[in-house]
């Protein structure tokens, strides 16, 4: 999984359409984990998510076209993450 290449959930924020992925766990047994509480959206989801990497909490960022419309995730003198992007 390429989260898991890049560092894994904790270093890398996803953008999807999806409410939850596939892990792995400890046993080495696949399992769906939800990416937020039961009761957020996607929507809430994501803008946290984006909201971690313009921080700079998370170092990478994942993001599909379901989820691309009105988020920004260019460099700027207001963001703490002015890491240059690579696409």
């Amino acid at each position: 999984d390429l989260i898991e290449k890049l560092g894994g959930q904790s270093l890398v924020a996803e953008m999807t359409g999806r409410r939850g992925r596939l892990v792995r766990n400890d046993s080495g047994t696949i399992c769906f984990q939800c990416r937020g509480a039961e009761e957020d959206d996607v929507d809430q989801v994501n803008i946290r998510e984006c909201a971690r990497f313009m921080k700079g909490s998370k170092l990478a960022a994942i993001i599909s076209d379901a989820a691309s419309t009105g988020i920004s995730l260019h460099a700027s003198k207001d963001c703490e993450n002015r890491r240059r992007r690579v696409h």
